[in-house]
């Protein structure tokens, strides 16, 4: 038995639609700045300032000063309060949908075109999540990396900020015999000023 078919061509077509989306993730730590008021008015935040000044953080014109640890930025804000740790990561995704379309069909070409931006959207979303997710997961890694070193050189910068104040404070009161500094491995520091009454 031999049989003869013969294929009938189908007029069809697939519409596609391609879309980009930019992802912005910042994430940040802050950490509290407390000082006891050695120094009358500002003075403190000002031997704050002068002290990080000579570590390497940059005075911007908003007041604030900022400085650079390993892909996170410092930022001490302008009532020198606190100290914020922060980075901000950025993306492209793209994505596409398609859809198959009847050929001379204009119904099936609309809705063709309105599945295919569809789906293009519901896999942009799901790229952005995904991406969004990654983002985040580098930037937590890098500001749990980072934040030990920033807050071990505003530690030392707190420690240089009471001794300049404690020993301008004993110059108010008299003249200055000594002073004694020392500091011990678990962070400790202690100053004693000798004042000639």
């Amino acid at each position: 038995m031999l049989l003869d078919l013969e294929w009938e061509a189908l007029g069809r077509s697939v519409r596609t639609r391609d879309l980009e989306a930019a992802v912005h993730v910042e994430d940040q730590v802050v950490i509290a700045v407390r000082m006891l008021p050695v120094l009358q008015g500002d003075a403190m935040g000002a031997t704050l300032r002068e002290v990080l000044a000579e570590q390497g953080w940059e005075a911007q014109p908003d007041g604030t000063m900022t400085r650079v640890f390993g892909g996170v930025t410092a930022t001490l804000d302008a009532g020198a309060t606190s100290v914020t740790v922060s980075r901000a990561a950025d993306a492209k995704v793209s994505a596409m949908g398609s859809a198959v379309v009847q050929e001379g069909d204009d119904a099936d070409e609309a809705r063709a075109k309105s599945v295919a931006e569809e789906r293009a959207e519901k896999a942009l979303e799901a790229k952005r999540a995904q991406a969004r997710e990654k983002l985040e997961a580098e930037n937590a890694a890098a500001l749990t990396r980072e934040e030990p070193a920033v807050r071990a050189a505003l530690q030392e910068a707190l420690n240089r900020v009471y001794r300049r104040a404690l020993e301008e404070r004993a110059r108010q009161l008299g003249e200055v015999e000594s002073i004694d500094e020392r500091g011990d491995v678990r962070g400790g520091y202690e100053v004693t000023v000798v004042v000639k009454a």
